[in-house]
């Protein structure tokens, strides 16, 4: 039954990934996967999950299954988190929340809830470079998908004019996929004045924005990560939110993340909502509760949520430090060829480093820094250790060109 079977198509993470694991090489430098490494290279546990953990375990609430569409409290502490207080979308009962299998499983169940409930089925429009799950996610559900220009390739910055080009040719009532902050894989986000241009152009045409936030912090806070996600709601009638707690509780396997859907009405927001109960419970019946039971523990205790808050301003300024840093290095000590001033303007873990395929394999095979082909780097992976290092491997395979 199954001989006919073929490999599926690759994976680039995956194998970059499997690679960098078995380099054992005292030189390796992991600035590949997207998750936040310590000063040592490690995996850092929050101390104020470590907390929640021992909160939990006296708590002795056991393994039973939370309700299909998520733990109530969670949901409402989620959506404060992203929406800030006093949003009129919220406080009016507009938003239809539910848990998810984190970013990922939010974004599918949103694209789920397009082609299930909206007919003719609407175009996708999504920015490129983008996660490179994006595109493949919306077609997996049978969505159309186009794609335009989100970064001009020689500045790094946004090409906003191609952005607004976009939405204003692209037919009435399209989906335009967004990511609220520290853009993946390059770094580059739309400031607040583009936001707000961006929120009457979408409502002018009655796109539905769909966001994904999932470094929401990592950029320049909480609140000011998610402004672009407040001036959506404000100004635009229905938008959906793919929220993600990997990144920012350092929870990445234990999948926990929410889905937003913001509605004209309570009423429709209700009807949403039971929509999203019949796709979650034919799609994987209730979501992980281990990761969304530590999140609420901390974001319902005041002085639990400071601490939160003041560990990921830690993670942040180390990030703008990394940042800083390789910049100095590339631009000053070394004058490596090349524009390298992105680097410091870009936001969250990613930047993409203006390095050809070939010069990136260099990199990965002789001087055992891990990156993908595409030449992002996760400015997590670096630190007081390797930065010069990795900075002066960068500079060799440039000028070998």
């Amino acid at each position: 039954m199954f001989e006919h079977i073929l490999p599926g198509p690759s994976d680039p993470m995956f194998w970059l990934k499997k690679r960098a694991d078995a380099d054992h090489s005292p030189d390796k430098v992991d600035v590949g996967v997207g998750i936040y490494r310590n000063e040592q290279g490690r995996y850092q546990e929050l101390e104020v999950v470590r907390e929640a953990k021992r909160r939990l375990d006296k708590l002795d609430l056991g393994h039973d299954y939370e309700i299909t569409t998520g733990e109530v409290e969670f949901l409402q502490l989620a959506a404060n988190v992203m929406f800030g207080e006093g949003n009129s979308a919220v406080s009016s009962g507009r938003v239809a929340s539910v848990q998810t299998i984190s970013g990922t499983g939010a974004n599918h169940l949103g694209a789920l809830l397009l082609v299930t409930n909206i007919q003719p089925k609407p175009k996708v429009f999504v920015g490129v470079p983008s996660w490179g799950n994006t595109v493949p996610l919306f077609k997996h559900v049978g969505l159309e998908v186009e794609t335009y220009r989100h970064v001009d390739p020689d500045t790094k910055q946004v090409d906003f004019e191609t952005v607004l080009r976009t939405i204003r040719e692209a037919p009435a009532k399209s989906i335009f996929s967004l990511q609220g902050c520290c853009q993946n894989p390059v770094g580059a986000d739309f400031s607040v004045e583009q936001w707000k241009t961006l929120a009457e152009e979408l409502k002018a045409k009655e796109h539905l924005p769909f966001i994904d936030i999932a470094y929401q912090g990592l950029g320049d806070g909480l609140d000011e990560d998610a402004a672009g996600v407040h001036i959506m709601t404000e100004t635009c009638p229905e938008v959906i939110v793919c929220q993600s707690f990997s990144k920012n509780f350092a929870l990445y396997g234990e999948r926990c993340g929410a889905l937003h859907v913001v509605t004209k009405t309570p009423e429709t927001a209700a009807n949403v909502k039971d929509q999203l109960r019949v796709l979650i419970r034919q799609e994987f019946s209730s979501s992980p509760a281990y990761g969304s039971r530590l999140v609420k523990i901390v974001l319902s205790d005041v002085e639990l949520r400071k601490q939160w808050v003041s560990e990921l301003a830690e993670m942040r300024a180390r990030l703008h430090r990394n940042r800083a840093i390789l910049h100095e290095y590339l631009t000053v000590k070394l004058t490596t060829p090349g524009n390298w001033d992105h680097i410091i303007t870009d936001k969250g873990l990613f930047s993409t480093l203006a390095l050809s395929s070939g010069q990136c394999e260099e990199l990965v095979a002789k001087y055992h820094i891990h990156l993908p082909a595409s030449g992002r780097i996760n400015v997590a992976g670096l630190n007081a250790k390797n930065l010069a290092y990795t900075a002066e491997a960068i500079d060799a395979v440039v000028r070998k060109a």
